[in-house]
């Protein structure tokens, strides 16, 4: 079988793909997207793809994500990496506050699939939730 070049475009879609399966919580179409041997980093350590299944099943139980939840502020490909910069917009299943969160990721993607990422994501209070510490 020959092999097909991918190109930065391609690496970069594999990546939207993920995060659109990850928004709608769609862990069977995300299989296909992630390699066998998938090793993710996080800050509260490392993980494989059970682990990583297991974290979105958890998230979409705290938080309700709608289909376009994630918006791609920046991303960049070189090489077999990604680096996307985007904006996730929930809204808290228990009290409904609506929140926002900035996260950047590094994704190692070859034919198709996420090999390796790093990622890191930080909440952005909202200045309601600011005033209500008095801190605005």
């Amino acid at each position: 079988m020959a092999m097909v070049a991918e190109t930065a475009e391609d690496k970069k879609a594999v990546f939207r793909r993920l995060i659109d399966c990850y928004a709608r919580a769609d862990v069977d179409a995300m299989e296909s997207l992630i390699a066998p041997s998938y090793l993710g980093h996080t800050s509260a350590g490392d993980r494989d793809w059970a682990g990583f299944r297991q974290s979105i099943l958890n998230f979409h139980a705290i938080f309700d994500y709608a289909p376009d939840a994630f918006v791609i502020e920046d991303q960049f490909a070189d090489g077999d990496k990604v680096a996307t910069r985007m904006t996730a917009r929930v809204r808290s299943r228990e009290s409904g506050e609506a929140m926002t969160m900035i996260g950047i990721n590094l994704a190692v993607i070859r034919h198709g699939q996420v090999f390796e990422e790093w990622n890191t994501w930080e909440m952005v209070q909202s200045a309601e939730s600011l005033s209500m510490q008095g801190a605005a």
